[in-house]
């Protein structure tokens, strides 16, 4: 499914704008860096409700620690007729470890899951899932095509996220938040410079993310 930029008002400035959100909480066994599990967990929830009120579709991986809370904060909002308000992608390779909860969000109609085929060649027991991820990333940003990328915490996956959109969707735009810590604090140099210092020094999530909004919608005005 193609989610496509249509006619916006001033009352929902990103109505059925796609954007990809890329968070995760960093595992402190293999990240040495700085990171606040509720910072993050915070950034997150304010991203999501900035984005589902200007009426954007958010867009994310199966990410065990993100994709429950942007449901829940989904299910703050009323089912839209056209399409779910949250679109979670996952691997084949994880489809048997899905929750229960997630799948009764996606039956309520406050989100959709897309599973995409695993790559032969990977299985959980051996460790290798590197080919898998990658074939769900860009199934996920081909199908979406996001106009931008909002990322928070995590760890390696959300740099190669930020990569991977920026090649696969050229002219996306990047948004890193810093204060939370994880491999997004060493990202910011990707976002527009004109809203680089907030993304690099507030922990006042929705002022950043409402400000994010804003810069997002004069862009894409610009474009049209």
């Amino acid at each position: 499914m193609s989610v496509r930029l249509e006619e916006q008002s001033t009352a929902d400035p990103l109505r059925n704008v796609a954007v990809f959100l890329g968070a995760g909480i960093p595992d402190s066994d293999r990240w040495s860096g700085y990171f606040d599990a509720r910072e993050i967990t915070d950034a997150v929830v304010a991203a999501a409700r900035a984005v589902l009120t200007a009426g954007g579709v958010l867009v994310s991986a199966m990410h065990p620690t993100v994709a429950p809370l942007l449901l829940h904060v989904a299910a703050e909002f009323p089912v839209a007729a056209d399409q779910p308000r949250v679109l979670i992608y996952q691997s084949a390779l994880y489809e048997s470890v899905i929750p229960p909860t997630t799948r009764r969000f996606e039956e309520q109609g406050v989100g959709a899951l897309r599973i995409v085929e695993s790559s032969p060649d990977d299985n959980l027991e051996s460790g290798r899932r590197e080919a898998s991820l990658l074939l769900m990333r860009e199934r996920m940003f081909k199908e979406t095509t996001p106009r931008a990328g909002i990322f928070i915490g995590g760890m390696d996956g959300i740099k190669a996220e930020l990569h991977l959109l920026r090649s696969v969707i050229p002219g996306s735009w990047s948004y890193p938040v810093a204060k939370p810590g994880g491999v997004s604090a060493e990202l910011t140099e990707y976002a527009p410079k004109e809203v680089r210092e907030l993304l690099s020094e507030s922990a006042v999530y929705p002022t950043v993310f409402r400000k994010i909004v804003e810069d997002l919608t004069s862009r894409l005005a610009a474009e049209s």
